[in-house]
């Protein structure tokens, strides 16, 4: 026999609310329920009871609107919690100061007494929250009294105890303090038989926090002094020493400002030119060469030339900071504000020990080049340069069918740069391609095919923008104005089309530049660069550093550690200090690297190096590399040539030219550990040969097939 259902309470309740006028839709029937202390179901309900409930619950909705905030400006000490059904809780908070002047105070939570806890209840349901107001405030401060009466002496060992930490952190006691008072106001107790004897207990973890946070705020503060501003000029004690004279050579691509500075390093007596690439800097050496003087080159890899030269070439990366000359270049001053290698720019401007400092540069710099010689109390002249050819927008677009011979295409990938190529191939054209992942060899040969007419298109990243001799480029043709600069899609800057656009119609080989875009939508931003539209001001103006070995050593020795990734933390947050003008460069990716390099049982300056070894920091293969080759360093082995396929698809020969040129890298500063430089050498030399011939062949095949199909047909 099925088993009878018991009605529902709510129904019940429903028709107790019509026989009492009111809508069940404007009552919360759950909390009437809970209220009445009803069962779910099978419940009697009489209409009496069920008036006085909601007569009851109405005037405890109207404490909780007005009478619990008057309460509270009436006795502070009190604090109410509202639960969903506007039941209350009452806590009483005692806050008890560990220290004079109230400060550091344990605040100790704590139920009502009873009688107390019977004057809230008629407070509540008569909504009158200044009923025996007097006679609360009497029971509640008599329970205060009780709590520090029963308190007191845990309470006193606990002062007697912070007394002890503040003589132990000495004149690191404001920090102590702070993460005491911190951690006090975010950690109420409550009140217990049991809390006397555990209270001690219960902060002693926190003491001891407050007084690492003390010893690190005292470790930060020396680390401030070792990194701040004054600090990092005063360093580069031989720049100091010379009292030297900047010069900035400022103006667009194709001014001259570059050529000028050239003129005055190679007619000074001793001089080095700092360059932005292994590309230009092995120019400017064979420049230097030319023109008869005592040259030398040196770069992350490799050092050519004279063994005590008189002029020397270098990547900045590489600039002699300790030998004092009379000239220096350092040119693409601009670069001082890239993420990745804006330190080297900030450690040659500030440190280079030449009498006379020329950069170079767009006015994009200015404001930096001028803080800088500002800090370092020194001259500062602004020479500017003009464009020696005029650059012309062409108004409408150009599509790639519209591409003709002189001119360059302009994307801002590598998978871009190779769509645009296999287009311009397919229309007969023969192709030249230069973009970043190629290296400076192979970009070098690319635009010597375009220079000698061998090629007579274009095709590149903005890797066009600097270090290439492009004599008869006239055109530049804008494919995309927008980029990915490693963390997400940007408009080009200003500044950035400029530096593009400024290598169509070099002075001496055209007249006249032009610049176009294959979209409509390219042409107003390309105009509006051009124009002279400022770049619009940086959000974050300091000088990008990163540490060298002196203060690696320092930031371990003074935090006890071998953990390079804990150094390199530790430096960013006193470099990261408040008004610091400077900020780590490329921190999370070095970060990274140096997270691998920890595992290997080195020196923390042997990490050091391999974490800054020049590799692709994103590429999983390189950084396993790198990873590999430390712990070989390690234990103490020697790390043979990479083996490497000639048969690899175009990307397989990129990466090998990159970890080649990191091994040869490493091979300048552990030669016992990379001991197979020739074999590297020749490796390498394989592989840029076959990128050079893949791109030679990808780029004239299928231009030739073209042409013999044309024949052909004429035929």
């Amino acid at each position: 026999m099925a088993r009878k259902r018991l009605p529902s309470t709510i129904e019940s309740l429903i028709g107790s609310l019509g026989r009492l006028g009111h809508s069940p839709g404007s009552v919360d029937l759950d909390a009437l329920r809970a209220h009445l202390e009803l069962p779910e179901f099978g419940a009697t309900v009489e209409d009496e009871r069920v008036a006085r409930a909601l007569r009851a619950m109405a005037a405890v909705r109207a404490f909780v609107e007005t009478g619990i905030p008057a309460l509270k400006r009436a006795v502070p000490t009190l604090r109410a919690a509202v639960a969903k059904d506007n039941g209350i809780t009452w806590t009483l908070r005692v806050a008890i100061p560990l220290l004079e002047a109230g400060r550091m105070d344990v605040r100790i939570e704590a139920a009502p007494e009873r009688d107390a806890a019977d004057i809230l209840a008629g407070m509540a349901a008569r909504n009158a929250p200044t009923d025996r107001l007097d006679a609360l405030r009497a029971a509640l401060d008599e329970a205060e009294g009780e709590i520090v009466r029963a308190l007191r002496k845990p309470i006193d060992r606990l002062r007697s105890q912070i007394l002890v930490d503040l003589r132990e952190v000495g004149a690191d006691a404001a920090a102590y303090l702070a993460h005491m008072d911190r951690s006090l106001r975010s950690r109420p107790f409550r009140f217990s038989p049991k809390l006397a004897r555990s209270l001690a207990d219960a902060l002693a973890p926190v003491r001891q926090r407050a007084k690492a946070v003390a010893r690190e705020g005292s470790r930060l503060r020396r680390l401030q002094d070792q990194v701040g501003f004054g600090a990092y000029i005063e360093k580069f004690g031989a720049a100091r020493r010379l009292n030297r004279r900047i010069l900035f050579h400022m103006g667009p691509t194709n001014s001259g400002k570059t050529y000028a500075a050239l003129q005055a390093l190679t007619a000074a007596p001793t001089g080095a030119y700092l360059a932005p690439l292994r590309l230009l800097a092995l120019e400017n050496y064979e420049a230097l060469c030319e023109r008869g003087l005592r040259a030398g080159m040196v770069t992350g890899e490799e050092i050519l030339g004279e063994p005590d030269p008189t002029h020397t070439a270098r990547t900045i990366e590489t600039a002699d900071l300790s030998r004092p000359i009379d000239v220096a270049v350092i040119d693409e001053i601009q670069m001082l504000s890239d993420p990745d290698r804006g330190w080297a720019w900030t450690n040659a401007l500030f440190g280079v020990p030449a009498r006379t400092v020329i950069v170079c540069g767009s006015d994009d710099a200015l404001s930096a080049v001028r803080r800088a010689a500002e800090a370092a109390n020194e001259s500062l002249e602004v020479i500017p340069f003009a464009r020696k050819s005029p650059l012309l927008l062409q108004e409408e677009a150009s599509p790639l069918e519209a591409v003709e011979p002189g001119d360059a295409v302009v994307a801002f990938s590598r998978r871009a740069v190779h769509e645009n190529r296999e287009i311009l191939v397919a229309r007969g054209h023969r192709v030249a391609t230069i973009y970043g992942a190629l290296s400076p060899e192979v970009r070098r040969a690319e635009a010597a095919r375009f220079r000698s007419g061998e090629a007579h298109v274009l095709v590149t990243t903005d890797a066009v923008g600097m270090g290439l001799n492009l004599g008869p480029l006239k055109r530049i043709v804008f494919s995309a104005v927008r980029k990915w600069d490693g963390s997400a899609e940007r408009a080009l800057t200003p500044s950035e089309i400029r530096q593009i656009a400024g290598r169509a119609g070099r002075y001496g080989h055209q007249d006249v530049g032009y610049v176009a875009a294959t979209e409509p939508s390219a042409i107003e931003p390309i105009r509006l660069a051009l124009s002279g539209a400022p770049t619009a001001p940086a959000a974050d103006t300091r000088f990008f550093v990163r540490p060298d070995l002196t203060a690696i050593r320092s930031v371990a020795e003074e935090m006890g550690t071998n953990s390079l990734h804990e150094v390199m933390t530790h430096f960013a947050r006193a470099t990261f200090y408040a008004g610091s003008p400077f900020q780590p460069s490329a921190l999370e990716e070095i970060l990274e690297i140096a997270r691998l390099i920890d595992r290997a049982r080195l020196p923390i300056e042997e990490k050091f190096v391999f974490s800054v070894c020049p590799i692709h920091r994103r590429d999983a293969i390189a950084t396993g590399m790198l990873e590999r080759w430390s712990q070989a360093r390690a234990i103490g082995a020697t790390v043979p040539a990479l083996r490497a396929s000639m048969a690899g698809e175009l990307d397989y020969q990129e990466r090998t030219v990159k970890l080649a040129s990191a091994y040869l890298w490493l091979a300048r500063r552990f030669p016992d550990t990379f001991d197979d430089v020739e074999a590297i050498r020749q490796m390498r030399g394989r592989a840029n040969d076959a990128i050079e011939h893949h791109l030679r062949e990808t780029a004239t095949r299928k231009a030739e097939r073209r042409t013999r199909r044309v024949v052909g047909t004429r035929t």
